[in-house]
């Protein structure tokens, strides 16, 4: 693709077929401070037949993942595919929600797929549930063991003899440079997928610019993370990250937590929420009063490398190339420094994040590959959710009724969230 040639992004959105789409943005027809408990994740009754549309959207989802591990058992030689973690669980299983707990990355149940069937295996506490409001009518086989027994003898009978891989086999380590091949297979992301992440981002959006509108000048950060929370699960959203700073906080803490800090000028609120298992994140700043010079010039050159990195996010294109010419307006502003102060971005999907995206990184961007660029400077960040497109790339958290920034990369125009002032 030339790199003049203007790419999509929000102001032309890529959208899926009309008929995956059940004719209502839910999201965007409900855009006031609470988008509508519509949004919520409907519970599945196990007396539809298949011919319920979402139940079959659903299947046909799990069938395309089933394809996929089929091809990896074929490519390594495995018989079969263990799955234990949470959000690898969350992916094949379309969704589903088989967390422990929010602070476990292991699944309720195991999965036991070969390449023509899929198994659950899980205690009898679990499996009523289970069945009847997160799997019923996919296909799956229930393989249950009383609470009080080890779930391994039932994979041992499973797998007597067979050649096992296992998502739960290595130790886990925070954001590795290779991503592994569980992780690779979640990519592209299917066209359910995709307009998941994109309800998500709106609802999201919504939550964190109303919270911005509304809090309280004095407030604590805390306080602030309380509401935006509020309306994340009313929304069926989970709040898996939350970082509100207050102030100068996020000068000196590049990944603040948010604390009993009160809000006296300005706050940048940096959200992460999961529904459906996908996850999306999105940053927003809101000042009392007019933004002071220096903090308004350091936005808007995170705002630009912000742009930057989207418009290169292309599909073939490396990331440590899009981190090259992201490198290059620090430089050029005299920030040359400030690329090794915080991690430039990361791909999201079924964890916050998958990995990230380091500067000597090979790994190639594709088509229907889901990325979060947060690039900060000094007291200021600019940060989006976006998915690679083989016609460009489409920005699912953009901003709903908010100021923008007008970056122009090789004469395309990409707005960026600006500063709301209160």
């Amino acid at each position: 693709m030339d790199s003049n040639t203007p790419m999509g992004g929000m102001n032309a959105p890529i959208s899926e077929p009309l008929d995956l789409i059940d004719n209502l943005d839910r999201v965007l027809h409900t855009a006031g401070d609470r988008p509508s408990t519509d949004t919520l994740p409907a519970l599945i009754d196990p007396a539809l037949d298949f011919a319920d549309r979402k139940l079959t959207r659903r299947r046909e989802d799990i069938e395309e993942k089933h394809r996929r591990i089929a091809a990896f058992l074929d490519t390594t030689g495995h018989d079969a595919v263990v799955l234990g973690r949470g959000d690898s669980v969350s992916w094949f299983t379309s969704g589903g929600d088989l967390g422990q707990d929010l602070s476990s990355e292991v699944s309720t149940v195991l999965l036991y797929i070969n390449r023509g069937s899929r198994a659950v295996v899980t205690d009898n506490v679990q499996s009523a549930r289970v069945f009847e409001e997160e799997l019923a009518g996919l296909g799956f086989q229930l393989k249950e063991r009383p609470w009080f027994e080890d779930p391994s003898r039932v994979i041992d009978e499973l797998g007597h003899n067979k050649r096992l891989a296992c998502d739960l086999a290595h130790s886990p380590r925070p954001w590795p440079r290779d991503g592994d091949p569980f992780r690779a297979m979640r990519r592209p992301l299917t066209s359910l997928e995709r307009q998941r992440l994109r309800e998500l981002g709106r609802t999201l959006t919504l939550a964190v610019e109303a919270t911005c509108r509304n809090f309280v000048r004095g407030e604590t950060e805390a306080d602030i993370a309380g509401h935006l929370a509020h309306r994340l699960i009313r929304e069926g959203v989970v709040p898996v990250d939350m970082r509100v700073a207050g102030d100068d906080r996020l000068e000196r803490f590049r990944q603040p937590t948010f604390k009993a800090a009160s809000i006296d000028k300005r706050v940048t609120i940096t959200a992460t929420g999961r529904r459906f298992g996908l996850c999306a994140t999105v940053s927003r700043t809101v000042s009392f009063g007019p933004v002071d010079e220096k903090f308004g010039a350091c936005h808007a050159l995170a705002a630009m490398i912000d742009a930057t990195c989207i418009y290169f996010s292309r599909d073939g294109e490396t990331v440590s190339e899009v981190a090259r010419r992201s490198k290059r307006i620090f430089e050029k502003y005299g920030r040359g420094h400030e690329w090794t102060l915080d991690y430039l971005g990361f791909v999201t999907g079924y964890t916050p994040r998958e990995s990230l995206l380091l500067p000597d990184s090979q790994l190639v961007l594709t088509h229907g590959m889901p990325l979060c660029w947060s690039p900060s400077i000094g007291p200021a960040r600019s940060g989006d959710t976006l998915v690679v497109d083989r016609r460009g790339y489409e920005v699912v958290t953009t901003a709903q009724n908010w100021p923008q920034i007008d970056v122009a990369v090789k004469g395309f125009v990409i707005p960026r969230p600006g500063i709301l002032e209160r």
